[in-house]
């Protein structure tokens, strides 16, 4: 009995920073939603996943 104490605790102990690991990756892995912006700011131009990417940039009239 003894032994399988201890060896379940070296699998648990050997376990636990798999497990850890494994649920950081997880959360990270999830897409969090955009910032709410103050009245008034726009998002940058390149925050714009509607565009195209093989568009070509807008140009400015002369």
């Amino acid at each position: 009995m003894d032994l399988m104490h201890s060896t379940l605790f070296w699998i648990v102990i050997a376990a636990a920073p798999a497990v850890t690991a494994l649920g950081i990756l997880i959360r990270l892995a999830r897409r969090e939603p955009p910032p709410d912006l103050p009245a008034g700011v726009k998002p940058l131009g390149w925050d714009d996943e509607e565009r195209d990417e093989d568009a070509e940039p807008p140009t400015k009239g002369d």
